[in-house]
């Protein structure tokens, strides 16, 4: 810090400045994030809250409130009726929390977590973190967790098995039905990581069977900054009963409020307040129209690229398009400097594309034709 402050008006200037070497959204062309330019009315609901903490409730009874009320339109979405949850810090928190959850109920030895090979790596940190002994189940064919090696990798020692409902480098959705079964039959919490594909399978035609409808369920991750537009961040944890809060119970002896339930203390009323406002001026009709306008981009990159040669992975289930070339880390390292940002899989070798609403069919046109020359 220097001795001597510098005029707001020059740190603005610098600040500024200093932005133009960000990426922008709104360029289309960045095709490797699962976030997106927040909704406008997200914006202008953030600088309402910006200074709201919902760590300290008692002081921001209407930030408080909007928690409630997100959560309330997240577990109605969601076929949570008397669901619980909070706007946490995103995805990472939110799965650390079903997780810690179910491990301080079980309170084994030697806990264990069922995880898919496609699990999303917030779940090693997780682990890490609260000292459980990941267990992993190998994928079928369509890149989905296999049900019957899940259920044989049950052990007395395991405390939960986690779905994912859209994964962070294909879109695959689990076949969370029949693990909703195979936790219902081995009385094992089920934690659905739906980060992703939450604020999108109920938008589409071809729904998959993957919330609190089935009832093995027992919490969800899903994440309003993502497709939900919101601004960041704000993530999602939901849990089917109230009384799983109580395995995360912290008392905060100096607060007004008498107890916290997240992990990160201080929270942003500004996040929930965003999201409350993109559910509002949104609603279904209005997430419906963009996830559908995603999906329809999706398939036409996916067709786009085989017409000129290139090899699906995998046909896209959500609006994920993944891909390969004959030389794939070649080619995404000559995207990037062509200023196409997009994500290399090397343990599949293939090219990922995210189609996001700020992804429009012109940006699709014109990213095919680099492709094609």
């Amino acid at each position: 810090m220097q001795p001597k402050g510098t005029h707001a008006r020059d740190v603005i200037a610098e600040l500024k400045s200093r932005n133009e070497q960000n990426k922008r959204y709104t360029s289309g062309r960045i095709l490797c994030s699962m976030c997106t330019s927040p909704h406008s009315v997200a914006k202008k609901a953030y600088q309402q809250f910006f200074e709201s903490n919902l760590g300290d409730q008692a002081l921001f009874p209407a930030a408080a409130e909007i928690e409630r009320e997100v959560i309330a339109q997240l577990s109605d979405l969601l076929h949570g009726k008397d669901a619980a949850g909070f706007v946490v810090s995103g995805g990472t928190e939110a799965n650390l929390l079903a997780l810690l959850a179910a491990k301080n109920k079980t309170n084994l030895a030697q806990p264990e977590v069922i995880l898919p090979d496609s699990a999303h790596f917030s779940f090693t940190k997780t682990c890490n973190l609260i000292g459980l002994k990941p267990v992993y189940a190998s994928l079928d064919g369509n890149y989905r967790v296999n049900p019957s090696i899940v259920e044989k990798l049950i052990s007395k020692n395991t405390v939960a098995i986690v779905g994912t409902a859209g994964t962070a480098e294909l879109g695959a959705v689990d076949p969370i039905d029949d693990l909703s079964k195979i936790a219902l039959r081995y009385n094992v919490h089920l934690h659905v990581d739906a980060a992703f594909g939450g604020l999108i399978i109920p938008f589409i035609e071809k729904a998959f069977a993957f919330d609190f409808n089935l009832e093995g369920v027992e919490s969800m991750t899903v994440d309003p900054h993502k497709m939900g537009m919101a601004a960041i961040p704000a993530g999602g944890i939901l849990f089917r009963r109230k009384e799983m809060l109580g395995y995360l119970k912290t008392e905060t002896p100096y607060l007004a409020d008498n107890c916290h339930y997240t992990f990160v203390g201080t929270r942003s009323g500004a996040s929930a307040a965003s999201a409350w406002a993109v559910f509002k001026t949104l609603g279904v009709e209005g997430y419906t129209r963009i996830v559908s306008k995603c999906i329809k981009n999706a398939h036409v990159l996916a067709r786009g690229l085989e017409k000129i040669g290139y090899t699906l992975l995998c046909e896209p289930q959500l609006n994920i398009v993944a891909f390969k070339a004959k030389n794939t880390k070649q080619l995404s390292e000559t995207l990037w400097r062509k200023g196409w940002y997009v994500s290399y899989i090397p343990r599949y070798d293939c090219i990922r594309v995210v189609v996001m609403p700020h992804v429009k069919r012109r940006h699709i046109s014109a990213f095919l034709a680099d492709l094609a020359t």
